[in-house]
């Protein structure tokens, strides 16, 4: 593998000029420049921008840190977050941490010695902000993890009150919510509060609460508590799940019960990844704009890094889109 001394030798300058001209330190000759990328390109050289950017004191890398790659929601926002850093000139530093707090306290030191330009953090920790102690801009989706730290969120709250709305105009009187981890502080809490207002509005009993915990929602193992949920309400026609993998967990059980889905239970999932409209019957849901969240966070990241101006919490709206399960 060539090393900087190759081409050095190569193009017949000295090692300090090909830094220099790399860092953009010094003004190098067009001559001496091309002659430089000549022999980078004959010797197949290519230079480390992680040790430039810490000559540089900053880099065109954007840290993004998840907790999952498995979750279908994640990995659309592995996608859309790599899509628009590219496109703002940005390359991505990808890191899952299994949710594992000492990983991701892990993940910010490296980001940090690193000289990122910004992190983009979609994190289920808490306590988060007792960690965060970094100079380049960062941005929460999903979550607002501190008053001093800029989220986008999907207006969580209005998606309870649509799918409340929409089970209840289905004539659905009997209605149950399944949740992850209620207890912790996650913005998607506001699903359910939205979902038993809109009840509670119209006359109709607070819905059946389930906390699905954080456990489930790492393994994406609901058979448990969907069986349960069926066999203590056997009389329930209206559910309403925190995201699309519970409801489409919920579809296969109903599938091997003989249970009817719409015309004994009818389902609405929340996010619209993929999956609900891959699943039979196909799932309406939320839709979550998880691409403009995404969009979102890398122009904040983009404009915090080039003005020094701190992005304002912003709330995104979301969108019923009705399929077969309803």
């Amino acid at each position: 593998m060539a090393t900087l001394i190759d081409v050095a030798a190569h193009a017949g300058v000295s090692v300090t000029t090909i830094s220099r001209m790399l860092n953009n330190r010094a003004n190098v000759s067009e001559k001496t420049r091309n002659k430089v990328m000549a022999s980078m390109k004959e010797l197949d050289y290519y230079p480390n921008e992680i040790a430039q950017s810490l000559t540089k004191k900053k880099s065109n890398f954007i840290g993004l840190i998840v907790p999952s790659a498995k979750n279908f929601f994640y990995s659309q926002v592995i996608e859309y977050t790599e899509y628009y850093a590219v496109q703002r000139g940005y390359k991505l530093l990808l890191c899952i941490s299994n949710h594992e707090t000492a990983k991701e306290v892990d993940y910010f030191s490296m980001l940090k010695a690193n000289k990122v330009t910004g992190i983009i953090i979609a994190s289920r920790t808490q306590n988060l902000q007792d960690y965060l102690n970094i100079d380049s801009p960062l941005i929460s989706i999903d979550r607002i993890i501190s008053p001093n730290i800029p989220s986008v969120c999907s207006d969580n709250y209005n998606g309870g009150e649509l799918a409340a709305m929409h089970l209840l105009q289905k004539g659905c009187k009997t209605l149950a919510y399944i949740s992850g981890s209620a207890d912790l502080e996650f913005e998607a809490n506001k699903r359910f509060i939205g979902f038993t207002n809109t009840c509670i509005a119209n006359n109709i009993s607070s819905p059946v609460f389930l906390d699905a915990t954080e456990e489930r929602f790492f393994s994406m193992d609901y058979q448990e508590i969907i069986s349960g949920l069926f066999e203590a309400n056997p009389y329930v026609d209206g559910i309403f799940t925190s995201n699309d993998i519970i409801a489409a967990q919920i579809i296969q059980y109903c599938k091997n019960h003989n249970i009817s889905i719409p015309e004994a239970v009818r389902l609405v999932g929340y996010d619209d990844t993929d999956l609900a409209a891959l699943c039979t019957p196909a799932i309406s849901t939320i839709h979550q704009p998880i691409k403009e969240i995404c969009c979102h966070a890398v122009e904040g990241i983009y404009h915090y890094s080039s003005t020094g101006k701190v992005p304002e919490n912003c709330v995104l709206p979301v969108s019923f889109i009705e399929r077969e399960t309803t």
